[in-house]
């Protein structure tokens, strides 16, 4: 089952606001220069945006980030927290999932993962349903 992720406002204010910078900057100067640059820079925008979304196959939660999938196992899943900020993150949004692992070498690190699928709560308890040990907290 796929997920997107989720996609703040202030993103899609940011990609226009690069694109206006890029374009009054060529104000005066080479027209086609500023066009391969707003061209450019929506690409990298497009690969970013489209290219992030959330995947359950079997018992593996795939992250695909700029399209390379990344598989975490769900029965080594500990702990789910819904969660608001900006900070390292895989998703598009400030609404995300806080994943953490039973297993150090999962992440190969003690952060959790966290991610902003667009329906937390469908995805959650998806998780849940393949994994019943899972705590889930406010």
């Amino acid at each position: 089952m796929r997920y997107q992720s989720n996609v703040d406002w202030w993103i899609w204010c940011l990609l226009i606001f690069a694109i206006v910078v890029v374009y009054v900057a060529a104000i005066g100067s080479h027209w086609w220069l500023a066009m391969i640059y707003g061209i450019f820079l929506a690409l990298i925008f497009a690969v970013s945006v489209l290219g992030c979304w959330y995947e359950i196959a079997g018992d593996q939660l795939i992250v695909y980030q700029y399209f390379m999938p990344h598989k975490y196992p769900i029965r080594k899943i500990r702990e789910i927290r819904k969660t608001v900020g900006y900070l390292y993150t895989v998703g598009l949004s400030r609404d995300r999932v806080s994943i953490r692992f039973t297993d150090k070498s999962v992440m190969k690190s003690s952060k959790p993962l966290e991610i902003s699928p667009k329906d937390r709560d469908r995805f959650i308890e998806r998780l849940k349903q393949i994994n019943s040990d899972i705590i889930i907290t406010s």
